[in-house]
This record gives structure tokens, sequence and C-alpha cells, in this order.
């Protein structure tokens, strides 16, 4: 299971829960497009029952 949060300036904009781990790229590339500044993209996993930071994506 993977969650995966738009942020703007760490407030949640957009929020979803995700179980396949390829739906997840998916999604992750329909929010690239939102991308601007002071907004990113954070990916958790559920590990053991954990919630555990997989990735982030930002503009440079």
């Amino acid at each position: 299971m993977y969650r995966v949060c738009l942020l703007e300036k760490e407030e949640v904009l957009l929020f979803k829960e995700i179980e396949d781990y390829e739906n997840t790229f998916t999604y992750i590339e329909t929010l690239i497009n939102q991308l601007g500044e002071n907004r990113k993209i954070v990916v958790h996993e559920n590990r053991n029952e954990k919630w555990e930071k997989f990735g982030e994506w930002k503009l440079e």
C-alpha cells in the first residue's frame, strides 16, 4: 500500500492511497504536470504496518 500526496508549502492538496506499485507510478506521472513552485509529491509505503517515506519529487 502506498500513500501519494501533492503538497504545497507542506499543505496537502491531493491525497490518495494506492495498493499496486505500478499504479502508484502511473498516478505520480499525472501529478507531475501539477508541480510548480513550492509544490512537491511525497510517497509513503506501508512496511511492517508502519508508513515509511518511499520517495519525493519536486521541480528544481
